[in-house]
């Protein structure tokens, strides 16, 4: 027959931890091998409706050390699980996927889950008045535990769950006991107080509940007794005097004064649904088609795993302003709560385990509970956020790493995140790339930042001002707060200094909104072969940038460059902005990060290094411009029939570009060729800085 507490779902399955491990499909218990497949399967059911890698299995199940044949065993396992499944009518339910195994489990098919929701319907009456209904429902999710969970398993990862809901039983136990004695069922719960104070002696709270319903009976001596022996286990165990509250209950009841029972309030029933979101925007500005998206995404039913949204671009972008805004305005769509972290990401990113350690105690884990290792509080993260609806907001994130062991459990919770990588390889993610403003919401902004009076006196120069930059909203801000406290400056004058790429970065930059630092952060992070051609590739005053132009410069060939430029992009260092019709991308700077770059350059390139990059680059273009040209024209003249070491280097993809698709190529490289046909007039005159070609070739280029 079907165990006594039925599942409220419409399948056949259901799974107990509250207790040993049972399981029951078609109203029969599976029986299951009391070996490490009841590990096996207890590590999946905490990770419900998630893929658990097969290494996080092994160590479950042998810790640190696992024999060879680690891997086969938990193949043998798994397959004996859903053997037994099977034949009890339950196939299907472990899947194998590409990183390990995943238990699909159809919502309200485990017993925590309706612990959970017995639970809050509990606090939802208590709330509301309805003392009796609560006890009814506190009572109904405490009939579930069947003794200590999982007690008959010996695993580290899994004693941390059981630790888990062991103290989550006894805090709503304690709760529970609460509203009765507020009921004044004191005599009702004497016996039933007993046997908790054998059971967990040094649990004070219980002991002074204990104390409360004697008193209230009219038993002082025996209250004034359970208080003697209190105080002599707690001086024999630990050395310590019972707390400073029972202390008091003591004094109370020696002088006979009046001593009431515990009152449930309000405060207390809603402390471990946290509530982390930092304060919305006050002047958030435009966003409204990113705002449109993020609403239907974030309150969006979906079926199976946990959604991911990735908000991605460049810092100063505004991401985090806009997901907090975004977070906001979707909270009531998540009644168990929202969490906050700061992962910094671009800066200095954040260990996993610290973040968790956080949320576990903002979901009422007492910090004595949490665990020390990464994985055990990832098991038990998961666990306690299963079936609940959380908004996780996680900010700066550095990539997937880091945040997957802050992943919850289930598929109701969502996870939004803001990152400068691209995230492309989170599996599942849906991703929306963050830009600058648009010209009119740029423009509102700084009229937010330095009143709209001054900017309709100077419409022109404040479409100027947003322009320089970069429409960032970081950017924005900056030279709004220098604006502030020059209110007699002409925008006039202010575009002006703006437009001096010598000065612009320092005029961008006010007290902690530093653009130039944000805006390449990531540049630190990114490795020394990508740092290096980023440097050289600022300092080319190039409308776009090619894959053979990077390849050129970095002595490389064409596919390891377009392997560092795909980082560079992932680290919104540089743009992707298009393909052309040879089907190759071309790349382009953000103006704010080009001269930032170009800064950064002046310190780290010596102008021997940049002088051989540039003679790289000149002597292949010049012969691709002039293959390209002889192609068009086989009378063409000055082309040399030396092909220079560089080309060859590049690679057998451009050779064929610009012999067979010459008008393509060029017609791709109009754009760059009277700039590069200029470098390659002046590269006589000698370097004094690495960056000053740029303007001497720039220069010729407008002669």
């Amino acid at each position: 027959m079907r165990t006594e507490h039925a599942p409220d779902n419409d399948n056949d399955v259901f799974f107990s931890i509250l207790g040993p491990l049972q399981v029951t499909i078609a109203d029969r218990v599976v029986q299951l091998a009391k070996n490490r497949q009841l590990t096996v399967l207890a590590v999946l059911l905490t990770e419900a409706n998630k893929v658990v890698s097969v290494n996080r299995i092994i160590d479950a199940v042998w810790g640190d050390a696992p024999p060879v044949t680690a891997d086969k065993q938990i193949q043998t396992c798994v397959w004996r699980l859903r053997s037994a499944f099977k034949k009890a009518g339950g196939d299907g339910l472990i899947e194998t996927t590409r990183g390990g195994y995943l238990l699909r489990l159809p919502d309200g098919c485990l017993d925590t889950q309706l612990f959970e929701r017995a639970m809050l319907r509990g606090r939802e009456c208590a709330e509301d008045g309805d003392l009796a209904g609560a006890v009814e429902q506190y009572r109904a999710a405490l009939a579930l535990f069947r003794g200590r969970p999982l007690a008959e398993l010996d695993s580290p990862a899994i004693e941390a769950v059981a630790a888990y809901w062991t103290e989550r039983e006894l805090s709503v136990l304690e709760e529970c006991l609460d509203i009765e004695l507020a009921m004044g069922r004191h005599r009702e719960l004497i016996s039933e107080l007993r046997l908790l104070v054998e059971e967990h002696p040094l649990r004070e709270q219980l002991r002074g509940r204990l104390m409360t319903a004697l008193y209230l009976s009219d038993r002082r001596a025996d209250a004034l007794a359970v208080y003697r022996a209190g105080r002599a286990t707690l001086v024999s165990n630990l050395g310590l005097d019972p707390c400073a509250r029972l202390q008091d209950l003591h004094r109370r009841i020696i002088a006979g004064h009046p001593v009431s029972s515990p009152q449930p309030q309000r405060a207390r029933y809603t402390a471990k649904i946290p509530a982390q979101l930092p304060p919305d925007i006050g002047d958030f500005t435009g966003r409204a088609d990113h705002l449109e998206w993020l609403d239907a995404e974030l309150r969006r039913e979906r079926a199976g795993g946990v959604p991911i949204i990735a908000l991605v671009g460049r810092g100063g972008t505004g991401k985090s302003a806009l997901a907090v805004h975004a977070a906001h305005r979707a909270q009531d769509h998540f009644p168990d709560g929202q969490l906050h972290a700061d992962l910094k990401g671009s800066t200095a990113p954040l260990t996993p385990q610290a973040v968790l350690g956080n949320f576990l105690q903002a979901l009422g884990t007492p910090e004595r509970s949490v665990p020390a290792d990464l994985a055990n509080q990832a098991t038990l993260f998961r666990s306690i956020t299963a079936g609940k609806r959380l908004l996780i907001l996680l900010d700066d994130a550095a990539d997937y790493a880091q945040v997957e062991p802050l992943l919850p459990g289930g598929g109701e919770s969502v996870v939004l995140c803001t990152s400068q990588s691209g995230m492309v390889e989170t599996p599942g993610v849906t991703t929306r790339r963050v830009d600058g403003l648009d010209q009119a919401d740029a423009v509102r902004l700084l009229s937010r930042l330095i009143g709209a009076e001054r900017v309709a006196r100077e419409p022109e120069s404040s479409r100027a001002v947003v322009e320089l930059c970069g429409h960032l909203p970081l950017a924005i801000r900056a030279a709004g707060a220098r604006l502030h406290n020059r209110p007699t400056t002409r925008l006039e004058r202010f575009a002006d200094h703006l437009a001096d790429e010598g000065r612009r970065m320092a005029e961008l930059t006010y007290g902690s909104l530093d653009t130039g630092a944000r805006l390449t952060a990531a540049a630190d992070r990114v490795s020394p072969a990508e740092r290096r051609l980023w440097l050289v590739l600022a300092t080319l005053e190039l409308p776009h940038l090619s894959t053979w132009v990077a390849a050129a410069v970095a002595d490389l060939a064409e596919g390891e460059a377009q392997r560092l430029l795909d980082g560079l992009a992932d680290h919104q260092l540089i743009d992707v902005v298009g393909e052309n019709r040879l089907g190759r991308s071309h790349y382009e700077f953000h103006p704010l990060t080009r001269i930032r770059a170009r800064q950064l350059a002046d310190d780290e390139l010596g102008a021997d290094e940049l002088e051989e990059a540039l003679d790289r680059l000149v002597e292949v273009f010049s012969w691709l411009d002039a293959r390209a040209r002889r192609a068009l024209d086989p009378h063409a003249v000055g082309q040399s029939t030396t092909l220079p070491d560089g080309v060859l280097r590049i690679g057998q993809g451009l050779l064929h570009d610009v012999t067979h698709l010459a008008e393509l190529w060029l017609a791709h490289e109009r754009e760059n060729l009277p700039w590069l046909r200029a470098l390659a007039d002046i590269r006589t005159v000698p370097l004094q800085l690495p960056h000053q070609v740029v303007r001497v070739a720039a220069d010729h280029h407008v002669a």
